[in-house]
């Protein structure tokens, strides 16, 4: 494991050709990480592309889809950002999983599946790491990279206002504002603005939603036909797991996506007093404190069924 900023940037410095990997249904922290951490490298004059990603929505697609490689690119550096475990790198660049070069990621249950890796679990986005790197570096931040950053920031934490929010993640904001980021405006686009189609799941989940655990425990399933009806995609859905949380005496909120291929996504938000990422191990995840994530290869109703055990054993200290 890398321990240091520093050797993460050594690492870099020694390095060229670079291909940057995102996570699989990306999000503003990898694809706000993939795209800064790519332009700092191109203006420290090294070759560097983010590897395509089909799950990329339009909300997030500007970060990355200007600097895809072209046809034929041979990379010698592979890094990966924001990759929990090697599952999570989507099958278009599975061609890279067995040889990721540096990981550089902030989910405490990374078990580190690079040649050398950088895994800050106290950090509340991955973009504060890359912004960390990339200064290391020597690497002046600009507003094309700062953006980057602030958009992984500002994801991450709910536009700061999650419990995973720490004085580094309002420091690099700053940074990214002096470097002439216009944090309203993204702010505005990314959590004031909304489609038809995500009120219309909005009213769905508070409409169908169900509460174990004495009240503690709310559970929201968005399923396949309500997607097709309504016609929400990954966008639309961005962030609509803390809805449950907010509800007043939940503890536990459980928010399942059922997939295409019969699989259910599953999202677990939770307040001080219980830990997601102890209750998404259990099922093949992970993921943060008070964030955390899993896909179980089964439907919705044996999902709900084992995350309510999974959760019921992190009540009992059990897991």
């Amino acid at each position: 494991m890398i321990g240091t900023v520093s050797r993460a940037a050594q690492v870099l410095q020694a390095a060229d050709r670079f291909i940057i990997l995102t996570h699989r249904r990306p999000d503003g922290d990898t694809t706000g990480s993939a795209g800064a951490l790519c332009l700092a490298l191109r203006k420290a004059g090294k070759t560097a592309y983010v590897a395509r990603n089909a799950g990329v929505t339009k909300r997030y697609a500007g970060l990355i889809e200007p600097y895809a490689p072209p046809e034929g690119y041979q990379p010698q550096c592979v890094v990966s950002v924001d990759c929990a475990d090697i599952d999570m790198i989507p099958p278009e660049m599975q061609q890279y999983a067995a040889q990721v070069d540096l990981v550089i990621d902030h989910h405490r249950s990374n078990p580190g599946f690079g040649r050398e890796n950088l895994v800050m679990g106290q950090r509340a986005a991955c973009a504060e790491i890359v912004c960390a790197v990339i200064e290391e570096m020597g690497i002046a931040l600009d507003r094309d990279i700062a953006e980057g950053i602030y958009v992984g920031a500002s994801t991450d934490t709910g536009c700061f206002k999650f419990s995973n929010t720490t004085s580094n993640t309002h420091l690099v904001a700053a940074k990214c504002l002096e470097a002439g980021v216009d944090g309203g405006e993204i702010n505005r686009a990314l959590f004031e603005t909304k489609s038809r189609a995500r009120y219309e799941i909005e009213r769905m989940l508070f409409s169908s939603m169900e509460f174990y655990h004495e009240g503690k425990i709310a559970v929201a399933l968005i399923t396949l036909e309500a997607r097709q009806r309504t016609g929400a995609d990954w966008d639309d859905l961005d962030a609509i797991a803390g809805i449950p949380r907010q509800i007043e005496g939940v503890e536990v909120g459980l928010t399942l996506t059922e997939l295409e291929n019969g699989d259910t996504k599953v999202s677990v938000r939770t307040t001080k007093e219980v830990d997601a990422s102890a209750i998404c191990t259990q099922v093949g995840g992970g993921g943060h404190l008070r964030a955390a994530g899993a896909t179980l290869h089964c439907g919705a109703e044996e999902t709900i069924q084992r995350l309510l055990e999974a959760t019921e054993r992190v009540y009992r200290g059990e897991a």
